[in-house]
Parts: structure tokens; C-alpha cells; sequence
């Protein structure tokens, strides 16, 4: 996976950026092979320690409070966070109605206005596309 802000996080801003993914994920009450394996890859990213990614884990069941998560994070870590939430709740192929509640709170949180927003799931789709793209030139499509 690429580097970006999220490798220069403090080890506490990278549990909240985690901990607003696991609640993104289980938003709808389900969680899908899909939404695990991009959350271990974006801990992975942010270059997570292994104890923290285990602490993380056990939060999928019960998802810690999203204002409470909020109220500890900078505007940069939420403005990654939000980037990347709208990435976990894109991975299933369908936005949920409660996954939309969380990125839309996210939004506000982080001062992301609604054109912002609406290129950042703009910015999603066309990632997705490019990616499937691979699965054409491989003849694997």
C-alpha cells in the first residue's frame, strides 16, 4: 500500500485513525472479509504496532464511541480518517445508510465541506475503477 500522512502519525493518533475505521466497519452490523482485510492493510500503512492492531481487533465487536474517538483527533489525522473511512465503507460494493451517518459526522468534524466530500467519493469510485482495471489487462475479468 502507498505512504502518505498517515506513516507520521503519534502512536495515539494512529489508534484513533484505527479505532474510526473498526467503527466505519461495523456500522451496519456486519462485517465482510473485505472491510477486515482493508483495515489490517491501512494499520499496516500507518505502520502500526502488533499489540495495538491486537487491541484494535477487539474493538470489532463492540466499536468504541465515534465523539469520543473524534474529540481526541487533529483535523489532519480526521481529514485522513475520513478519506480512508469512505474507503472501508466503499470496499463491501455499497454504501450502508449507517456507514454514510458516520463519514457524514466525520466530515463535519474535520470542517470537510459537502463539495469536498462529494470528490472524495469521486475520488473513491475512480480508484476502485482504476484498480479493477489490473483484473482486464491480466485477463483475469
Amino acid at each position: 500500500m502507498y505512504l502518505d500522512l498517515a506513516v507520521d502519525f503519534a502512536q495515539e493518533d494512529v489508534k484513533g485513525y484505527a479505532e474510526i475505521m473498526v467503527i466505519v466497519a461495523s456500522a451496519d452490523g456486519a462485517l465482510v472479509k473485505e472491510e477486515l482485510a482493508i483495515i489490517e492493510a491501512l494499520m499496516g500503512r500507518c505502520m502500526m504496532h502488533p499489540e495495538m492492531r491486537v487491541d484494535v481487533r477487539n474493538l470489532l465487536e463492540n466499536p468504541p464511541s465515534l465523539d469520543l474517538v473524534i474529540s481526541k483527533l487533529n483535523p489532519v489525522v480526521l481529514k485522513i480518517a475520513l478519506r480512508d473511512a469512505i474507503l472501508v465503507a466503499a470496499v463491501d460494493g455499497e454504501y450502508d445508510e449507517s456507514e454514510l451517518k458516520v463519514i457524514k459526522t466525520l466530515a463535519k468534524a474535520a470542517g470537510v465541506h459537502k463539495k469536498e466530500l462529494s470528490a472524495l467519493f469521486e475520488w473513491i469510485k475512480t480508484g476502485w475503477e482504476w484498480h479493477n482495471e489490473s483484473f482486464l489487462h491480466l485477463g483475469l475479468l
